[in-house]
Order: C-alpha cells, then structure tokens, then sequence
C-alpha cells in the first residue's frame, strides 16, 4: 500500500479535517530502526488511512510537528493514531527503542490497526 503524501500545509489541513480515525507517519530522517518499524506499522493500515510527511521537509513537515507540538514527544519519529484533529495515541521511536520492534509490533500494532478497523 502507498501511504498518503502530505506534501503541503494545504494537504494537512485536508488530511486533518477529515473525521477518519488515521494513522499519520512522522519521519525522524535519520533512517534508524525504529523509524522504518514505524513506516511498517503505518504500511499496515487501511488503503487511506494513513500518511506521511517528508522528514523537515517545508510547510506540510512544519504544520504537523506544529500541530503535534504540545504532545511531550522528541523531535524524532512517530506513529500518531488521531480522529480527525483529535490525537487517540502517539508511538514513539523512543517507545520501539524501549521495548524492541517485536515489542513495538506486539504492542502496539494490535491497538492502533484494531482502532483503525472501527474507525
């Protein structure tokens, strides 16, 4: 599956307003393990329910991470399940470095991808 491109702020404010439950991929850029756990968990949702940003890449990057910013997180990736403008849960890369990628995917693949079903 191809994950949505959110290449503007014009497209996250599209994406946002949308009232799906969805994944959204933030990219550290750095290419590290737990970031390409993350990608995988997002590849696992639902055909349009989940997208991506380019890693600092312009004002799509920097509308989500503004968007995200009052979430306690590190400026490394992460996996957000959200409702509309509404974040439901967050994955950190630190969450995946923490308990593993089979943990990750243990852990918390089962919580979003069955929240993405309902939604």
């Amino acid at each position: 599956m191809d994950l949505i491109e959110l290449r503007d702020a014009d497209a996250v404010d599209r994406f946002l307003t949308r009232d799906w439950v969805v994944l959204l991929f933030v990219d550290s850029g750095r290419d590290q393990q737990p970031d390409a756990v993350l990608a995988a968990l997002c590849a696992r949702a639902p055909v349009g329910k989940a997208a991506r940003t380019y890693p600092y890449g312009g004002a799509a990057d920097r509308r989500v991470r503004a968007f995200l910013a009052h979430l306690p997180q590190t400026d490394r990736a992460c996996l957000v399940l959200m409702q509309g403008a509404v974040v439901l849960d967050l994955l950190r890369s630190t969450d995946v470095e923490a308990h593993g990628a089979r943990g990750a995917a243990a852990r918390f693949a089962e919580r979003f991808l069955t929240r993405l079903a309902d939604g």
